[in-house]
């Protein structure tokens, strides 16, 4: 079997499941394909654009837009399906510029837009809004699957196994170049060496576009009409996509998405020679505006000065609150949460000095993570339990000495370095490593009497992203990350994020097992006070105090040094 059928057949095994998940939506689509034909079914039968001949991409230019009128339906039909869907191309991918109401982490249904794979309705109650994640590989070939390399073993539930048993310290291996990673919808992943051939149908009455900064563009995309681009990956690295139309408005509505380019050569490293990691995950943050949503379904025109954005929502790969921690009764939207959203995985031998140093086969890395802000806000991902080190930012490497470390025009150190928050600007994409090692607080009684798994949470420390509508905390950007033990008990379920929301840890007076005989003892009250700012306007504010610092605000500060054991009684 050659190289390419091996990847092919493992390509079924790997993004099977996700093809079962998605055929169910076809099925569905198909169905609805029996109602009489209207007006309105004639219109959507031509938006998708000029036929497959014409957008066969043949001698195309390196970045080109073919776009034909709408105008003889009887003339496309020959190089469409019974949906309106133009006839596929092998190599090719075509995505659908689509419309409908996105069902919210409390419920709400929200007007959106966005590129998926067939052309649907604006009245579907399941819109093709997202894309399914798809591979370019350097062979040439187009693949359908929510895994990559394709030739590589799925980890279960997301989460690689151990390589082999634990030492003394309870510490595994990593696995090196084995496991395959799992992504989200609206990911495209394409091989460096690859082309990126794509077919982009506008189904909408407004004028649309699909845009890779610095990659490719399709010019503005008529209603009813189509445009196609063939150009060569860029070098390997994370690209937003998006439509820059009355920016940031057509990208706020949910038109966007995320290129993935790998090296061919080295499928586990960040770059050729790069950053290297066990599996990688991608975390695409959304910002959600129900106003701005509800306002271009009437067709009006927004301003976004005039009207700043005000998101209400904020999801990390489409879910939000108790969905992205994997705690809905929604099984299937647990595994997924789990396969391409929440990092796992048994503690590793990591060496913070040389993260690429360990036996052969094994490699003393992390996971990777890939995280992007298609939004608004500027988003601060707090991570605990372990520090993460970012090494990336929009294509540009960090360095790891400190005599090379930059500066930039906003006072962010670019040097890789260990910090607790990354912050992700808009439109801004960041590489980070979550070593998944001992946390640094945990006590050596306390680690050798780990039995079950460990829950750290990673939350947005931008406030609002934490809320949905208002309320309901923790419902907006939230995920978290596990460190595998023995076993792994199941985790309760809710009916809903209110659910959720009202059975949150209370504990008033919490047991301190293997108390240890701390180096430093503090004692902080806790009270709270009004605040009058300078603009007059009062608020309560929460704060600490020691037994002589009085109601201040900040907090008296608490020092140590490192290694110390210190305990604090509140």
């Amino acid at each position: 079997m050659s190289t390419t059928d091996e990847r092919r057949a493992a390509d079924g095994r790997a993004g099977g499941r996700r093809t079962d998940r998605d055929a169910e939506r076809v099925a569905l689509a198909a169905h609805r394909s029996d109602r009489p034909t209207d007006r309105r079914d004639l219109l959507r039968l031509a938006a998708a654009g000029a036929t497959a001949t014409a957008l066969g991409l043949v001698g195309a230019p390196t970045v080109a837009a073919a776009v034909r009128p709408a105008r003889d339906v009887a003339s496309l039909a020959p190089a469409r399906t019974a949906l309106g869907a133009v006839t596929p191309v092998p190599g090719v991918l075509d995505l659908y510029v689509n419309e409908g109401r996105v069902p919210m982490v409390d419920g709400t249904l929200v007007y959106m837009r966005g590129f998926g794979d067939r052309p649907t309705a604006a009245d579907d109650p399941a819109p093709s809004l997202r894309l399914p994640p798809h591979v370019f590989l350097a062979d040439g070939t187009l693949h359908a699957s929510a895994t990559y390399p394709l030739d590589a073993p799925a980890p279960p539930h997301g989460r690689p196994a151990a390589a082999s048993g634990p030492d003394a310290q309870g510490l595994y291996e990593v696995r090196r170049g084995y496991w395959a990673s799992f992504f989200p919808p609206r990911t495209i992943v394409a091989e460096t060496g690859a082309r990126l051939r794509l077919r982009v149908h506008n189904g909408l009455a407004g004028v649309h576009r699909l845009s890779i900064p610095g990659v490719l563009d399709t010019g503005d995309i008529a209603p009813g009409a189509s445009a196609a681009v063939d150009v060569p990956t860029p070098p390997a690295g994370t690209y937003l996509l998006e439509d820059p139309g009355n920016a940031p408005v057509e990208r706020l509505l949910g038109l966007h998405g995320v290129l993935v380019v790998v090296p061919a050569a080295q499928r586990w490293r960040l770059s050729e020679g790069g950053t290297e990691f066990e599996r990688q995950w991608l975390w695409i943050c959304q910002d959600v505006d129900p106003d701005w949503g509800r306002r271009a379904q009437a067709g009006e025109h927004i301003d976004p000065e005039a009207t700043p954005p005000v998101p209400r929502y904020f999801m990390i790969n489409d879910r939000s609150g108790y969905a992205a921690l994997g705690m809905s009764r929604d099984t299937r939207s647990n595994e997924a949460a789990h396969e391409d959203t929440l990092p796992s995985g048994f503690p590793r031998r990591v060496d913070v000095r040389d993260l690429s140093a360990g036996s052969p086969g094994t490699v003393r890395s992390g996971q990777l993570l890939r995280c992007v802000n298609t939004g608004v806000v500027v988003h601060q991902l707090h991570f605990h339990g372990n520090h993460v080190s970012t090494v990336r930012r929009n294509g540009v490497d960090f360095p790891r000495d400190g005599l090379l470390g930059l500066v930039d025009a906003e006072g962010h150190v670019l040097l890789q370095q260990w910090e607790d928050v990354v912050e992700l600007d808009p439109r801004s994409r960041k590489e980070t490593l979550l070593p998944l090692k001992k946390p640094p607080q945990v006590v050596e009684p306390v680690w050798a009497a780990r039995t079950e798994d460990w829950h750290y949470p990673m939350h947005c420390h931008a406030e609002p992203s934490q809320t949905a509508a208002g309320g309901l905390y923790p419902g907006g950007m939230v995920a978290g990350w596990v460190l595998a033990g023995q076993v792994s008990p199941p985790h309760h379920t809710y009916r809903s994020q209110a659910d959720f929301a009202s059975d949150q840890p209370k504990e008033d007076d919490p047991l301190t097992e293997f108390r240890q005989r701390p180096d430093r003892f503090f004692e902080r009250d806790v009270f709270g006070r009004r605040l009058r700012f300078p603009d007059g306007a009062e608020h309560e504010m929460w704060s600490f105090e020691s037994e002589t610092s009085g109601r201040g605000f900040p907090a008296p500060v608490i020092r140590m040094t490192e290694n110390a054991l210190v305990h604090v009684r509140v």
